[in-house]
């Protein structure tokens, strides 16, 4: 009885012909998606070790946040704004954060601009008022990106 091998070349076609993923993802692993994706992890790095210098790296001067209110002004803010009051919540008051992310998409609008929208679930360790808390949340966001002299750089969405 011989069996045709017919079934298994055209298995082992289809598999090889399949994108690739970037790991522990659906997003395809392409050139233009690895380095948003290795953005948007250098991001939540320099989250969870709570490392101001670098989030400043990959932050654009023209970041601009309406803090997820369309309809309220008040809540914006902007580069100088995110320099001089968040980041440094972050470093002086926030004491210990785990964040984790799942990335789920990368769109490319154009050339210069481009967006990744993840899951997120951090936990954080602070001091408020002199008091010591935990606070966690998981949620679904989005980092916008813009190419700026050749560096990507997050535009919106910390």
């Amino acid at each position: 009885m011989k069996r045709s091998i017919l079934p298994g070349i055209c298995f082992l076609a289809m598999v090889s012909c399949g994108p690739n993923y970037i790991v522990n993802t659906k997003v395809e692993d392409t050139p233009n998606n690895r380095l948003i994706a290795d953005l948007v992890e250098h991001y939540r790095e320099a989250i969870q070790q709570r490392d101001v210098s670098a989030l400043k790296e990959i932050v654009s001067r023209k970041y601009f946040s309406n803090a997820g209110t369309t309809s309220e002004a008040g809540d914006d803010y902007g580069y100088e704004q995110l320099e001089k009051r968040v980041l440094p919540m972050l470093q002086e008051n926030v004491k210990s954060v785990q964040y984790t992310l799942v990335l789920k998409k990368i769109t490319f609008m154009g050339e210069t601009r481009a967006a990744a929208e993840f899951e997120y679930q951090y936990k954080y360790f602070y001091v408020e008022a002199g008091k010591e808390r935990w606070s966690a949340r998981n949620d679904y966001n989005k980092l916008e990106f813009a190419l700026e002299d050749g560096v990507w750089r997050i535009t919106s969405g910390l």
